[in-house]
């Protein structure tokens, strides 16, 4: 492998499967046969090829796998040597190209794994020892994970995974634990509110967090399981199980896994409310064949190519191809076109709604009791945004379909601009470039932020040439440099000016006179010029402020999945900025957002 030495040209999420092959036998599983037909031995000689083929030819087509995840099958079914090279080129992989990944916001560095936990006890250290993020897959409530997650054999293992479970609680990296619900598991849910209480307080293991999953129809299941096929949980049932689960868990130790964690694959963070998946995030079997996801596999519709046998920008293009078809296939649900979260929700997954024969998400009104529950994360759309992105929507996804048809502007126009406003002289370069003062506040010399030792140069948003988002950790040390001239510009009195700070969520709100859709504020911090401390590390000419606390304070406003924008200016620089565009609407219509350096990260 090699590492990236220029800027990707795309960046993807990447699941791996080494092996198809399980020791389990899962009544809700939806790869159907594929599991007992694998050859373990066979996957075994050539798992570790395949993933570092497939890295380098990303690498070479200048695309970068900003997550690689191992999935099943059953990884652990592999052998330990195996395993631990899987998990060593995982992490040089990140190491080789962590300028690139920080450079998009991206922090991975260890690998992730998904499995039963069947084995996890034996390979404990090899995982502790690669520092592998665990995510484990059981059965709520218990009983059935004894009825249902059984061995090849037949039997039970519910012993072992309590110890297993108390095991992983031990465990000093990351981890989690994910539930996938059919109608069954949900007969007795007072069983299962009872089951998440007792794993959290009696196995040790921090509830909060958990990931539901949904068991979906599928046809390799039916045609694997026959008559012992699980039913699909109804609509009614999962919204049921979302009201019974805030009833039981609001208000206790477990109400931020509730409100953060639980249901996390409905919300739009997830591949399953994308656009099109196809574009992003993709599944590698060890034998090269490429699919949509672990939804995907052994599903012809599903199957974009062979890294051995076509190029891998050809495989990954032909991904985006086959979602959008799909999509197409089932077409644009009445429902969803007038619907004023269809740019949260994007219809929902394609490969369910290939197994469901339905073009809307399966998960529909549970998404929307979320989104009503949380309306400032997940807001509404006006009728005019709602529209737009109808059309837009269409126009991407299923532009052969003309219902949804644009606005027509009417005429005479609704927004006129002043003719000059197009000369030299009035662009904001030369506005900035005629005023000492806008020199300043726009100067990306004046603000530097230094993350973990690392220097990140500050610049206006409105005159960046690229968008950097990054990622930050709780106990990341972050602090502020500030050169003596941002501080004295247009300031009559050193003492009474200050640094300012404001922090936005891209949560939209509406308000203000022009009823813009805007970010919505957090907090604004001030903190007097006479209050700060020479820099360490940049010199006489620079002041410093250590912002970790100020950022750690207001964590339980950051939310999962959602960018946050800190802003920064001093008092007297902020006064000059809203007094030019009074007297100045050249620059007042060239700033309407906000002009001051800013930082982009999620928390």
């Amino acid at each position: 492998m090699r590492k990236m030495t220029n800027p990707p040209t795309r960046h993807i999420h990447l699941l791996y499967v080494p092996t198809m092959g399980c020791n389990l036998g899962c009544s809700y599983c939806y790869l159907g046969k594929q599991t007992t037909e694998a050859s373990i031995t066979r996957d075994a000689a050539k798992a570790v090829s395949t993933l570092r083929y497939a890295l380098q030819e990303l690498n070479q087509a200048g695309i970068l796998a900003f997550n690689v995840s191992l999935h099943g099958g059953e990884v652990t079914t592999l052998p330990i040597s195996v395993l631990d090279e899987l998990f060593t080129i995982i992490t040089q992989h990140y190491r080789d190209n962590f300028d690139a990944l920080h450079a998009l916001g991206h922090k991975k560095s260890v690998p992730h794994i998904k499995t039963n936990l069947y084995r996890f006890a034996p390979l404990y250290e090899l995982f502790n020892r690669h520092k592998v993020s665990i995510s484990a897959s059981i059965d709520l409530p218990l009983q059935l994970h004894e009825r249902y997650r059984i061995t090849r054999a037949g039997t039970s293992w519910l012993e072992r995974t309590r110890e297993n479970i108390r095991l992983l609680a031990r465990y000093p990296h990351a981890k989690k634990i994910s539930a996938t619900l059919s109608s069954e598991h949900l007969q007795d849910v007072d069983a299962l509110i009872a089951d998440i209480g007792y794993i959290h307080r009696e196995l040790g293991f921090d509830m909060n967090q958990l990931n539901f999953m949904f068991a979906f129809g599928s046809e390799l299941n039916r045609a694997d399981k026959g008559k012992d096929t699980l039913t699909p949980t109804t609509s009614a049932q999962q919204q049921a199980l979302y009201a019974t689960l805030k009833t039981a868990f609001m208000g206790t130790e477990l109400e931020d896994g509730l409100k953060r964690n639980w249901f996390d694959e409905f919300k739009p963070s997830y591949c399953t409310n994308s656009v099109n998946c196809g574009e992003r995030f993709y599944l590698l079997q060890g034998d090269g064949s490429v699919y949509s996801c672990v939804r995907g596999q052994g599903i012809p519709e599903f199957h974009y190519g062979n890294i051995f046998e076509t190029p891998i920008v050809e495989v990954l293009d032909q991904g985006a191809r086959k979602i959008q078809m799909l999509h197409q296939q089932y077409g644009f649900d009445s429902d969803c076109q007038g619907c004023n979260h269809l740019s949260l929700c994007n219809t929902g997954c394609p490969v369910v709604k290939y197994q469901n024969r339905t073009g809307k998400s399966y998960t529909c009104h549970l998404q929307k009791d979320l989104y009503a529950d949380f309306p400032l994360s997940y807001p509404a759309d006006t009728p005019t945004a709602q529209r737009d992105y109808a059309h837009y929507y269409q126009s991407i996804t299923h532009p052969q379909l003309d219902f949804i048809r644009p606005a027509i502007i009417q005429s005479p126009p609704q927004f006129i601009i002043p003719s000059d406003a197009g000369d030299a002289k009035n662009t904001l370069h030369a506005l900035i470039e005629a005023d000492a003062t806008l020199q300043t506040l726009f100067d990306p010399t004046l603000w530097m932020l230094e993350v973990e030792g690392e220097m990140v140069a500050l610049e206006s948003q409105l005159r960046k040439t690229r968008r950097l988002q990054h990622t930050l950790l709780r106990d990341d040390r972050v602090v502020l440099h500030i050169h003596r001239r941002a501080l004295e510009a247009n300031a009559p009195e050193w003492l009474r000016n200050t640094i300012y700070l404001q922090l936005l969520r891209d949560t939209l709100v509406v308000y203000g006179d022009e009823q813009r859709t805007k970010q919505e504020h957090i907090f604004t911090y001030q903190l007097y010029a006479n209050c700060l401390t020479a820099s360490e590390k940049l010199g006489q000419d620079y002041y410093q402020i250590d912002i970790s606390d100020l950022l750690a304070l207001h964590q339980k406003y950051y939310q999962r999945g959602v960018l946050n924008n800190l802003f920064f200016t001093t008092f007297f620089l902020r006064e000059y900025h809203y007094q030019k565009q009074k007297n100045n609407a050249f620059y007042h219509l060239q700033t309407a957002n906000l002009p001051f350096q800013n930082f982009e990260f999620y928390y």
